[in-house]
């Protein structure tokens, strides 16, 4: 019995048109931001910056946090955030993963956005935190994690809490 060979190339023409095909289906679908989280803990106290002159939650507290920048896995996005933030290497295997957060984020003039926030624990680092982004932050400080300053943003509070209780998942303001 005689085999037939396939013949699987794609001639250039209908590789150029998949390929606009997909650009043009990407340009209109949804994108979702994705931010990475610390949650550094040192004896019962978590590590807490207040936001200043950022426009959003400024003189509220939140963990050092930052966004993907693209081509770079989630855990170096969080290890590079931790460093820009609070000058602390923290290793890759160091890390674990303890809460992802679908949120809602309403901004002021009628704006919101959508994030996928991915936080990570910590509790050992290399290095002296340090605020270097005084542009953006105005403290720098480990508080109790049993009593967190009550302006801390809900979903920053909500997300420990989470942590606490093991919850893996959860969803924040789309009530």
């Amino acid at each position: 019995m005689k085999k037939k060979k396939l013949n699987y190339k794609i001639s250039m023409e209908a590789s150029h048109n998949f390929l606009e095909t997909f650009a043009q289906k990407d340009a209109k679908r949804f994108k979702l931001k994705v931010g990475v989280f610390l949650f550094l803990v040192q004896d019962e106290h978590i590590l807490l910056l207040r936001r200043y002159q950022t426009g959003i939650d400024d003189g509220k507290y939140v963990v050092p946090m930052g966004g993907i920048e693209g081509g770079e896995p989630l855990t170096m996005a969080f290890v590079r955030e931790a460093y820009e933030e609070a000058n602390i290497i923290i290793q890759p295997d160091q890390i674990r993963m303890c809460h992802v957060m679908h949120r809602f984020h309403p901004m002021p003039q009628r704006l919101s956005f959508e994030q996928i926030d991915v936080f990570f624990y910590a509790t050992s680092y290399e290095g002296t935190i340090e605020n270097k982004e005084p542009h953006k932050c105005d403290e720098l400080k480990f508080y109790p994690l049993n009593n967190l300053p009550s302006n801390t943003v809900p979903f920053i509070r909500a997300a420990i809490e989470h942590m606490h209780e093991e919850n893996i998942f959860s969803e924040f303001g789309w009530e």
